[in-house]
Protein backbone atom coordinates (compact mmCIF):
# COMPACT_ATOMS: atom_id res chain seq x y z
CA UNK A 1 0.00 0.00 0.00
CA UNK A 2 1.09 3.18 -1.11
CA UNK A 3 0.96 6.97 -0.23
CA UNK A 4 1.10 9.12 -3.59
CA UNK A 5 1.69 12.98 -3.40
CA UNK A 6 -0.67 15.46 -5.00
CA UNK A 7 2.28 16.86 -6.45
CA UNK A 8 3.02 13.69 -8.79
CA UNK A 9 3.69 15.53 -11.84
CA UNK A 10 6.08 17.94 -10.29
CA UNK A 11 7.75 14.66 -9.38
CA UNK A 12 7.65 12.53 -12.53
CA UNK A 13 9.40 15.45 -14.95
CA UNK A 14 11.98 16.08 -11.78
CA UNK A 15 12.50 12.21 -12.15
CA UNK A 16 12.51 12.37 -16.38
CA UNK A 17 15.54 14.66 -16.37
CA UNK A 18 17.27 12.71 -13.86
CA UNK A 19 17.29 15.33 -10.98
CA UNK A 20 16.64 12.96 -8.66
CA UNK A 21 18.31 10.17 -7.65
CA UNK A 22 18.18 7.25 -5.19
CA UNK A 23 15.32 7.73 -2.60
CA UNK A 24 15.78 11.32 -2.87
CA UNK A 25 12.79 10.86 -5.52
CA UNK A 26 10.19 11.02 -3.04
CA UNK A 27 10.99 14.32 -1.90
CA UNK A 28 8.23 15.25 -3.86
CA UNK A 29 5.39 13.45 -1.19
CA UNK A 30 3.70 16.64 -0.26
CA UNK A 31 0.20 15.79 -1.00
CA UNK A 32 -2.43 12.54 -0.96
CA UNK A 33 -4.40 12.65 -4.51
CA UNK A 34 -4.53 9.03 -5.72
CA UNK A 35 -2.60 7.89 -8.12
CA UNK A 36 -3.13 8.86 -12.04
CA UNK A 37 -2.91 6.52 -14.93
CA UNK A 38 0.83 6.28 -14.58
CA UNK A 39 3.17 7.61 -17.90
CA UNK A 40 7.02 6.37 -18.39
CA UNK A 41 8.58 8.98 -20.23
CA UNK A 42 11.00 7.28 -22.98
CA UNK A 43 14.21 9.24 -22.57
CA UNK A 44 16.62 6.80 -23.30
CA UNK A 45 17.54 2.78 -23.79
CA UNK A 46 18.12 2.14 -20.00
CA UNK A 47 15.32 0.68 -17.90
CA UNK A 48 15.59 1.85 -13.93
CA UNK A 49 16.10 -1.02 -11.63
CA UNK A 50 15.67 0.52 -7.87
CA UNK A 51 16.41 3.69 -6.65
CA UNK A 52 19.64 4.20 -8.76
CA UNK A 53 19.85 2.04 -11.92
CA UNK A 54 22.20 1.53 -14.65
CA UNK A 55 20.60 3.07 -17.98
CA UNK A 56 19.34 6.08 -18.56
CA UNK A 57 16.78 7.95 -16.72
CA UNK A 58 13.61 5.70 -16.51
CA UNK A 59 10.36 6.11 -14.55
CA UNK A 60 9.55 3.00 -13.03
CA UNK A 61 8.06 1.76 -10.18
CA UNK A 62 9.88 2.82 -6.85
CA UNK A 63 10.40 1.37 -3.54
CA UNK A 64 9.48 4.31 -1.74
CA UNK A 65 5.87 4.40 -0.15
CA UNK A 66 5.30 7.99 -1.59
CA UNK A 67 7.05 7.72 -4.68
CA UNK A 68 6.28 6.73 -8.01
CA UNK A 69 9.10 5.92 -9.95
CA UNK A 70 12.84 5.09 -9.50
CA UNK A 71 15.84 6.95 -11.44
CA UNK A 72 17.89 5.16 -13.60
CA UNK A 73 21.00 6.87 -13.55
CA UNK A 74 24.18 6.38 -15.93
CA UNK A 75 25.15 6.23 -19.48
CA UNK A 76 22.69 5.06 -21.81
CA UNK A 77 21.36 6.66 -24.78
CA UNK A 78 19.06 9.44 -24.64
CA UNK A 79 18.26 11.85 -21.48
CA UNK A 80 19.92 10.27 -18.87
CA UNK A 81 20.98 11.35 -15.89
CA UNK A 82 24.75 10.90 -16.84
CA UNK A 83 26.64 14.09 -15.59
CA UNK A 84 28.40 16.23 -18.42
CA UNK A 85 29.70 19.67 -18.04
CA UNK A 86 28.38 20.15 -14.78
CA UNK A 87 25.03 22.45 -15.73
CA UNK A 88 21.79 21.71 -14.30
CA UNK A 89 19.94 19.75 -17.21
CA UNK A 90 16.55 21.67 -18.03
CA UNK A 91 13.79 19.39 -17.15
CA UNK A 92 10.94 18.32 -19.94
CA UNK A 93 7.59 20.24 -19.56
CA UNK A 94 5.52 18.61 -16.75
CA UNK A 95 3.28 15.44 -17.75
CA UNK A 96 -0.98 16.07 -17.58
CA UNK A 97 -2.88 13.58 -17.42
CA UNK A 98 -6.87 13.49 -19.05
CA UNK A 99 -9.86 12.88 -16.61
CA UNK A 100 -7.83 11.96 -13.69
CA UNK A 101 -9.94 13.36 -11.42
CA UNK A 102 -10.66 15.16 -8.64
CA UNK A 103 -8.86 13.73 -5.03
CA UNK A 104 -11.54 11.84 -2.97
CA UNK A 105 -12.81 13.12 -0.16
CA UNK A 106 -11.26 11.23 2.81
CA UNK A 107 -13.88 9.59 4.86
CA UNK A 108 -14.18 6.78 7.51
CA UNK A 109 -15.95 4.41 5.10
CA UNK A 110 -14.30 1.51 4.94
CA UNK A 111 -11.76 1.75 7.42
CA UNK A 112 -11.38 -0.86 10.65
CA UNK A 113 -11.58 1.08 13.69
CA UNK A 114 -10.13 -1.80 15.04
CA UNK A 115 -6.06 -1.23 13.18
CA UNK A 116 -4.23 1.61 13.96
CA UNK A 117 -2.40 3.09 11.41
CA UNK A 118 1.37 2.16 11.08
CA UNK A 119 3.75 4.20 8.86
CA UNK A 120 7.38 3.85 8.82
CA UNK A 121 9.82 7.44 8.02
CA UNK A 122 12.68 8.50 6.43
CA UNK A 123 14.22 11.99 6.31
CA UNK A 124 17.32 11.18 4.79
CA UNK A 125 21.12 10.84 6.19
CA UNK A 126 20.46 13.66 9.22
CA UNK A 127 23.82 14.75 7.78
CA UNK A 128 22.27 16.09 4.19
CA UNK A 129 21.95 19.37 4.31
CA UNK A 130 23.43 20.78 1.09
CA UNK A 131 20.27 22.41 -0.50
CA UNK A 132 19.22 25.21 1.38
CA UNK A 133 22.69 26.48 0.98
CA UNK A 134 22.71 26.30 -2.45
CA UNK A 135 19.65 28.34 -2.06
CA UNK A 136 21.21 30.56 -0.39
CA UNK A 137 23.47 31.51 -2.94
CA UNK A 138 21.15 31.13 -5.50
CA UNK A 139 19.06 33.98 -3.46
CA UNK A 140 22.15 36.37 -2.88
CA UNK A 141 23.14 36.03 -6.09
CA UNK A 142 19.71 37.58 -7.01
CA UNK A 143 18.55 33.94 -8.92
CA UNK A 144 15.49 31.75 -8.27
CA UNK A 145 15.87 28.24 -7.21
CA UNK A 146 14.00 25.60 -9.54
CA UNK A 147 11.53 23.58 -7.46
CA UNK A 148 13.36 20.78 -7.62
CA UNK A 149 17.16 22.23 -5.67
CA UNK A 150 14.65 22.57 -2.79
CA UNK A 151 14.56 19.27 -0.80
CA UNK A 152 12.70 20.34 2.25
CA UNK A 153 13.87 17.67 4.73
CA UNK A 154 17.23 19.15 4.14
CA UNK A 155 16.13 22.49 5.01
CA UNK A 156 15.09 21.01 8.63
CA UNK A 157 18.45 18.60 8.45
CA UNK A 158 20.79 22.04 8.34
CA UNK A 159 18.99 24.56 10.30
CA UNK A 160 19.43 23.51 14.32
CA UNK A 161 16.13 22.67 15.78
CA UNK A 162 17.35 21.70 19.64
CA UNK A 163 15.76 18.64 21.43
CA UNK A 164 17.30 17.83 25.42
CA UNK A 165 19.71 15.38 24.72
CA UNK A 166 19.01 12.01 25.83
CA UNK A 167 21.89 9.69 28.08
CA UNK A 168 25.14 8.59 26.40
CA UNK A 169 24.56 5.74 24.01
CA UNK A 170 20.71 6.63 23.83
CA UNK A 171 18.17 8.42 21.54
CA UNK A 172 15.55 10.28 22.77
CA UNK A 173 12.53 10.24 20.84
CA UNK A 174 10.15 13.41 20.93
CA UNK A 175 6.64 13.99 18.80
CA UNK A 176 5.17 16.88 19.30
CA UNK A 177 1.46 18.36 18.02
CA UNK A 178 -0.84 21.27 16.93
CA UNK A 179 -4.26 21.52 15.89
CA UNK A 180 -4.17 22.55 12.18
CA UNK A 181 -6.18 25.00 10.23
CA UNK A 182 -8.80 22.66 8.94
CA UNK A 183 -10.64 20.63 11.90
CA UNK A 184 -9.32 17.49 12.42
CA UNK A 185 -6.06 18.10 10.91
CA UNK A 186 -2.64 18.34 13.04
CA UNK A 187 0.82 19.67 12.37
CA UNK A 188 3.07 16.84 13.95
CA UNK A 189 6.71 16.90 14.42
CA UNK A 190 8.87 14.32 15.37
CA UNK A 191 12.64 14.72 16.81
CA UNK A 192 14.62 12.07 17.05
CA UNK A 193 17.53 13.02 19.03
CA UNK A 194 21.15 11.70 19.35
CA UNK A 195 23.51 11.80 22.66
CA UNK A 196 25.99 14.80 22.56
CA UNK A 197 29.14 13.86 21.20
CA UNK A 198 31.63 12.45 23.73
CA UNK A 199 34.85 14.91 24.79
CA UNK A 200 37.60 13.65 23.68
CA UNK A 201 36.55 12.40 20.26
CA UNK A 202 37.78 8.72 18.67
CA UNK A 203 40.72 9.26 16.46
CA UNK A 204 40.08 9.52 12.51
CA UNK A 205 41.49 8.58 9.35
CA UNK A 206 41.05 11.43 6.37
CA UNK A 207 41.24 10.09 2.99
CA UNK A 208 40.84 13.76 0.49
CA UNK A 209 39.33 13.08 -2.98
CA UNK A 210 40.09 16.33 -4.25
CA UNK A 211 38.95 17.69 -7.69
CA UNK A 212 41.32 19.44 -9.38
CA UNK A 213 39.85 19.96 -13.32
CA UNK A 214 39.82 23.03 -14.99
CA UNK A 215 36.32 23.83 -13.66
CA UNK A 216 37.45 24.53 -10.27
CA UNK A 217 39.46 27.50 -10.94
CA UNK A 218 38.48 30.59 -8.89
CA UNK A 219 35.87 30.17 -6.25
CA UNK A 220 35.65 26.54 -6.32
CA UNK A 221 39.13 26.26 -5.44
CA UNK A 222 39.07 28.37 -2.92
CA UNK A 223 35.82 26.67 -1.00
CA UNK A 224 37.89 23.39 -1.42
CA UNK A 225 41.04 24.80 -0.13
CA UNK A 226 38.93 25.91 2.55
CA UNK A 227 37.46 22.34 3.14
CA UNK A 228 40.58 21.26 3.93
CA UNK A 229 41.82 23.47 6.22
CA UNK A 230 38.98 23.43 8.41
CA UNK A 231 39.25 19.89 8.18
CA UNK A 232 43.16 20.23 9.51
CA UNK A 233 41.74 23.03 12.19
CA UNK A 234 39.90 20.14 13.71
CA UNK A 235 41.97 17.15 13.77
CA UNK A 236 44.00 16.21 17.03
CA UNK A 237 47.92 14.20 17.71
CA UNK A 238 47.74 10.74 15.85
CA UNK A 239 44.96 10.95 13.52
CA UNK A 240 45.86 10.05 10.14
CA UNK A 241 45.48 12.00 6.22
CA UNK A 242 45.44 10.45 2.93
CA UNK A 243 44.91 12.93 0.13
CA UNK A 244 44.21 12.08 -3.87
CA UNK A 245 43.85 14.78 -6.66
CA UNK A 246 42.09 14.57 -9.50
CA UNK A 247 41.70 15.87 -12.92
CA UNK A 248 42.20 13.64 -16.23
CA UNK A 249 44.52 11.87 -14.10
CA UNK A 250 44.83 10.84 -10.46
CA UNK A 251 47.76 11.94 -7.78
CA UNK A 252 48.27 10.42 -4.24
CA UNK A 253 49.77 13.72 -2.31
CA UNK A 254 49.52 11.88 1.27
CA UNK A 255 49.06 8.63 1.94
CA UNK A 256 49.15 7.26 6.13
CA UNK A 257 50.17 10.40 6.91
CA UNK A 258 50.38 10.93 10.48
CA UNK A 259 49.67 14.62 11.90
CA UNK A 260 51.07 16.54 15.08
CA UNK A 261 48.15 17.78 16.10
CA UNK A 262 45.59 20.80 14.41
CA UNK A 263 46.58 22.58 11.05
CA UNK A 264 49.50 20.10 10.48
CA UNK A 265 52.18 21.77 8.81
CA UNK A 266 52.75 19.08 5.97
CA UNK A 267 48.86 19.02 5.29
CA UNK A 268 48.61 22.60 5.07
CA UNK A 269 51.96 22.48 2.45
CA UNK A 270 49.75 20.06 0.71
CA UNK A 271 46.64 22.77 0.21
CA UNK A 272 48.56 25.93 -0.56
CA UNK A 273 50.09 23.85 -3.94
CA UNK A 274 46.40 22.83 -4.77
CA UNK A 275 45.68 23.95 -8.87
CA UNK A 276 43.05 23.68 -11.31
CA UNK A 277 43.63 22.14 -14.94
CA UNK A 278 42.25 19.35 -16.91
CA UNK A 279 39.39 17.13 -17.80
CA UNK A 280 37.59 15.26 -15.17
CA UNK A 281 37.81 12.07 -14.09
CA UNK A 282 35.94 11.79 -10.96
CA UNK A 283 35.55 7.72 -10.87
CA UNK A 284 39.20 6.89 -11.11
CA UNK A 285 40.21 9.72 -8.34
CA UNK A 286 37.68 8.26 -5.83
CA UNK A 287 38.38 4.83 -6.81
CA UNK A 288 42.33 5.45 -5.95
CA UNK A 289 41.06 7.74 -2.70
CA UNK A 290 38.64 4.35 -1.24
CA UNK A 291 42.43 2.00 -1.73
CA UNK A 292 43.76 4.81 0.41
CA UNK A 293 40.80 4.59 3.02
CA UNK A 294 41.31 0.79 2.95
CA UNK A 295 44.53 0.38 3.31
CA UNK A 296 44.79 2.62 6.22
CA UNK A 297 41.92 1.46 8.09
CA UNK A 298 41.72 1.23 11.65
CA UNK A 299 39.12 -0.35 13.49
CA UNK A 300 37.71 2.05 16.43
CA UNK A 301 38.76 5.30 14.32
CA UNK A 302 36.23 7.81 12.33
CA UNK A 303 37.11 6.59 8.85
CA UNK A 304 35.88 9.31 6.33
CA UNK A 305 36.37 9.85 2.56
CA UNK A 306 35.93 13.57 1.94
CA UNK A 307 35.10 14.46 -2.08
CA UNK A 308 35.31 18.09 -2.85
CA UNK A 309 33.85 18.84 -6.33
CA UNK A 310 32.20 20.86 -8.67
CA UNK A 311 29.69 17.84 -9.46
CA UNK A 312 31.05 17.56 -13.20
CA UNK A 313 32.33 14.53 -14.18
CA UNK A 314 33.09 14.33 -17.92
CA UNK A 315 35.78 12.42 -18.52
CA UNK A 316 35.84 8.76 -18.21
CA UNK A 317 33.21 6.19 -16.48
CA UNK A 318 31.33 8.96 -15.08
CA UNK A 319 27.60 6.66 -14.51
CA UNK A 320 26.11 7.94 -10.70
CA UNK A 321 25.76 4.41 -10.06
CA UNK A 322 29.39 2.67 -10.83
CA UNK A 323 31.20 5.84 -8.64
CA UNK A 324 28.41 5.41 -5.51
CA UNK A 325 29.48 1.51 -5.57
CA UNK A 326 32.86 2.59 -3.79
CA UNK A 327 31.06 3.70 -1.24
CA UNK A 328 28.25 1.22 -1.04
CA UNK A 329 30.99 -1.54 -0.68
CA UNK A 330 33.07 0.67 1.50
CA UNK A 331 30.12 0.83 4.07
CA UNK A 332 30.33 -2.84 5.12
CA UNK A 333 33.57 -1.83 6.44
CA UNK A 334 32.31 1.67 7.96
CA UNK A 335 34.03 3.97 5.51
CA UNK A 336 31.83 6.93 5.10
CA UNK A 337 31.53 9.41 2.05
CA UNK A 338 31.39 12.89 3.19
CA UNK A 339 30.37 14.94 -0.23
CA UNK A 340 31.41 18.62 -0.44
CA UNK A 341 30.06 20.75 -3.21
CA UNK A 342 32.32 23.94 -4.13
CA UNK A 343 29.85 25.36 -7.03
CA UNK A 344 29.08 28.10 -8.00
CA UNK A 345 25.45 27.94 -7.50
CA UNK A 346 24.09 28.82 -11.31
CA UNK A 347 26.45 25.99 -12.75
CA UNK A 348 26.34 23.52 -10.03
CA UNK A 349 25.61 19.55 -10.85
CA UNK A 350 23.90 18.65 -7.81
CA UNK A 351 22.83 15.48 -9.06
CA UNK A 352 25.85 13.38 -9.29
CA UNK A 353 26.55 14.47 -5.33
CA UNK A 354 23.41 13.76 -4.35
CA UNK A 355 23.03 10.64 -5.35
CA UNK A 356 27.04 8.93 -4.62
CA UNK A 357 26.83 10.95 -0.78
CA UNK A 358 23.16 8.65 -0.31
CA UNK A 359 24.94 5.78 -1.54
CA UNK A 360 27.84 6.71 0.60
CA UNK A 361 25.26 6.79 3.83
CA UNK A 362 27.33 9.92 5.25
CA UNK A 363 27.04 13.78 5.19
CA UNK A 364 26.05 16.10 1.52
CA UNK A 365 27.03 19.54 2.35
CA UNK A 366 27.07 22.52 0.29
CA UNK A 367 29.77 25.64 0.58
CA UNK A 368 28.72 29.56 -0.50
CA UNK A 369 31.65 30.61 0.69
CA UNK A 370 34.79 29.54 2.64
CA UNK A 371 33.18 30.95 5.99
CA UNK A 372 30.97 27.83 5.24
CA UNK A 373 33.73 25.54 5.08
CA UNK A 374 34.58 25.90 8.55
CA UNK A 375 30.82 26.71 9.61
CA UNK A 376 30.57 22.77 9.16
CA UNK A 377 34.24 21.19 9.28
CA UNK A 378 35.24 23.44 12.34
CA UNK A 379 31.76 24.20 14.47
CA UNK A 380 29.82 21.39 13.37
CA UNK A 381 32.73 18.41 13.02
CA UNK A 382 31.46 16.00 14.80
CA UNK A 383 27.65 16.40 13.42
CA UNK A 384 29.45 15.80 10.00
CA UNK A 385 31.82 13.35 10.64
CA UNK A 386 30.81 11.25 13.50
CA UNK A 387 27.79 8.59 13.40
CA UNK A 388 26.30 7.75 16.93
CA UNK A 389 23.02 5.77 15.58
CA UNK A 390 23.32 3.40 12.45
CA UNK A 391 20.35 2.24 10.83
CA UNK A 392 17.71 4.51 12.81
CA UNK A 393 14.27 3.15 11.61
CA UNK A 394 11.12 5.48 13.12
CA UNK A 395 8.00 3.89 13.59
CA UNK A 396 4.78 5.91 13.61
CA UNK A 397 1.66 4.32 15.21
CA UNK A 398 -1.77 6.78 15.21
CA UNK A 399 -5.02 5.67 15.81
CA UNK A 400 -7.57 4.44 12.95
CA UNK A 401 -9.20 7.18 11.72
CA UNK A 402 -5.82 9.37 10.41
CA UNK A 403 -3.90 9.33 7.11
CA UNK A 404 -0.59 11.07 6.53
CA UNK A 405 -1.85 14.32 4.39
CA UNK A 406 1.43 15.75 3.59
CA UNK A 407 5.19 14.64 4.33
CA UNK A 408 7.83 16.92 3.93
CA UNK A 409 10.48 13.89 4.50
CA UNK A 410 12.29 11.88 2.27
CA UNK A 411 9.81 8.82 2.17
CA UNK A 412 7.17 6.81 4.14
CA UNK A 413 5.49 3.78 4.10
CA UNK A 414 3.14 0.83 5.83
CA UNK A 415 6.02 -1.38 4.63
CA UNK A 416 9.65 -0.91 6.86
CA UNK A 417 11.44 -2.70 4.05
CA UNK A 418 10.17 0.35 1.68
CA UNK A 419 12.09 2.66 3.74
CA UNK A 420 15.70 3.03 3.93
CA UNK A 421 16.94 3.54 7.33
CA UNK A 422 19.43 6.03 8.09
CA UNK A 423 22.47 6.89 10.40
CA UNK A 424 22.49 9.81 13.00
CA UNK A 425 25.48 11.78 14.15
CA UNK A 426 25.87 12.95 17.64
CA UNK A 427 24.61 16.21 18.92
CA UNK A 428 21.62 15.95 16.11
CA UNK A 429 18.41 15.42 15.59
CA UNK A 430 16.14 13.76 12.54
CA UNK A 431 13.41 15.71 12.12
CA UNK A 432 9.99 14.48 10.63
CA UNK A 433 7.40 17.04 9.81
CA UNK A 434 3.77 15.94 8.70
CA UNK A 435 0.36 17.01 8.09
CA UNK A 436 -1.85 14.37 9.39
CA UNK A 437 -5.88 14.49 8.54
CA UNK A 438 -8.94 12.69 10.36
CA UNK A 439 -11.56 11.00 7.97
CA UNK A 440 -13.98 12.72 10.55
CA UNK A 441 -13.45 15.22 13.03
CA UNK A 442 -16.58 14.00 15.42
CA UNK A 443 -14.47 10.76 15.56
CA UNK A 444 -11.61 11.79 16.87
CA UNK A 445 -10.40 11.15 20.48
CA UNK A 446 -8.01 13.28 22.63
CA UNK A 447 -7.15 9.84 24.96
CA UNK A 448 -6.18 8.10 22.12
CA UNK A 449 -2.41 7.19 22.10
CA UNK A 450 0.33 8.11 19.11
CA UNK A 451 3.74 6.26 19.55
CA UNK A 452 6.53 7.18 18.15
CA UNK A 453 9.61 3.99 18.58
CA UNK A 454 12.72 4.45 17.19
CA UNK A 455 15.53 1.19 16.66
CA UNK A 456 18.59 1.90 15.52
CA UNK A 457 22.19 -0.31 16.23
CA UNK A 458 25.09 1.29 17.57
CA UNK A 459 27.94 2.46 15.47
CA UNK A 460 30.46 -0.02 16.30
CA UNK A 461 29.06 -3.11 18.08
CA UNK A 462 25.76 -3.53 16.15
CA UNK A 463 23.98 -3.92 19.11
CA UNK A 464 20.14 -3.55 18.51
CA UNK A 465 18.47 -0.69 20.53
CA UNK A 466 15.03 1.07 20.46
CA UNK A 467 13.32 3.90 22.27
CA UNK A 468 9.68 5.17 21.80
CA UNK A 469 7.32 7.74 23.46
CA UNK A 470 3.57 7.25 23.95
CA UNK A 471 0.71 9.96 24.58
CA UNK A 472 -2.40 10.79 24.29
CA UNK A 473 -3.55 13.56 21.84
CA UNK A 474 -4.82 15.49 24.69
CA UNK A 475 -1.18 15.18 26.67
CA UNK A 476 0.91 15.88 23.45
CA UNK A 477 -1.74 19.12 22.15
CA UNK A 478 -1.10 20.48 25.63
CA UNK A 479 3.20 19.97 25.64
CA UNK A 480 5.81 22.22 24.70
CA UNK A 481 5.59 23.45 20.87
CA UNK A 482 8.85 25.69 20.72
CA UNK A 483 10.88 23.15 18.42
CA UNK A 484 7.27 22.29 16.45
CA UNK A 485 6.49 26.41 15.54
CA UNK A 486 10.99 26.27 13.98
CA UNK A 487 10.05 23.32 12.42
CA UNK A 488 7.17 24.58 10.73
CA UNK A 489 8.41 28.04 9.98
CA UNK A 490 11.23 26.19 8.41
CA UNK A 491 8.70 24.11 6.25
CA UNK A 492 7.12 27.21 5.03
CA UNK A 493 10.25 28.81 3.52
CA UNK A 494 11.26 25.71 1.83
CA UNK A 495 7.81 25.01 0.23
CA UNK A 496 7.36 28.70 -0.56
CA UNK A 497 11.03 28.58 -2.72
CA UNK A 498 9.67 25.28 -4.78
CA UNK A 499 5.66 27.40 -5.45
CA UNK A 500 7.67 30.31 -5.90
CA UNK A 501 4.65 32.72 -5.85
CA UNK A 502 4.82 36.21 -4.44
CA UNK A 503 1.64 35.44 -1.93
CA UNK A 504 3.38 31.80 -0.94
CA UNK A 505 6.64 34.24 0.23
CA UNK A 506 5.25 36.67 1.90
CA UNK A 507 2.82 34.31 4.11
CA UNK A 508 6.09 32.29 4.56
CA UNK A 509 8.46 35.33 6.03
CA UNK A 510 5.09 36.32 8.20
CA UNK A 511 5.33 33.05 9.21
CA UNK A 512 9.03 33.12 9.94
CA UNK A 513 9.12 36.02 11.86
CA UNK A 514 6.19 35.16 13.86
CA UNK A 515 7.83 32.04 15.15
CA UNK A 516 11.04 34.30 16.45
CA UNK A 517 10.24 36.35 19.17
CA UNK A 518 13.78 35.80 20.79
CA UNK A 519 15.91 36.48 17.92
CA UNK A 520 16.87 32.96 16.29
CA UNK A 521 19.62 33.77 14.32
CA UNK A 522 18.85 31.00 11.63
CA UNK A 523 15.35 32.28 11.74
CA UNK A 524 16.84 35.62 11.13
CA UNK A 525 18.69 35.17 8.21
CA UNK A 526 15.55 33.33 6.37
CA UNK A 527 13.62 36.20 7.32
CA UNK A 528 16.52 37.95 5.57
CA UNK A 529 16.70 35.30 2.40
CA UNK A 530 12.66 35.60 1.53
CA UNK A 531 12.65 39.13 -0.02
CA UNK A 532 15.53 38.49 -2.36
CA UNK A 533 13.82 35.94 -4.33
CA UNK A 534 12.57 37.88 -7.53
CA UNK A 535 9.51 37.38 -6.84
CA UNK A 536 8.95 38.36 -3.82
Amino acid sequence: MRTVPASLSLCLYAVSAGLLGGAGLVACSQGSSPEPPFVPFDNGAGSSTGSTGTGSTGAGSGSASNGTGSTGVGSGAGGGAGVGDGAQPEPPPAPSYEDAGAAPVFTCEGLDSSQPVVLYLSADDSNSMSSPVHVRELLRSGSAPEPWQVRTYEFLNYYRIDYAPPDEGELRVEPQIEPGEEAGTYALQIGVRSYDPPSPRRPIAVTFVLDTSGSMDGEPMAREKATVRAVAASLSEGDVVNMVTWNTQNSVILSGHVVDGPDDPALLAAVHELSASGGTDLESGLRVGYRLAQEHFEEGRINRVILVSDGGANVGVTSEELIALHAEDADQEAIYLVGVGTGPALGYNDVLMDVVTDKGRGAYVYLDDVDEAFHMFRDRFAEVMEVAARGVQVELTMPWYFKMEKFYGEEYSTNPEEVEPQHLAPGDAMIFSQLVRGCDPGVINDEDTLTVRARWQTPLTHEAKEASREATLAELAAGSKEQLVKGKAIVAYAEALKEGTSEALHAAREQVIAANPGGDPELDEIAELIPLHPRY
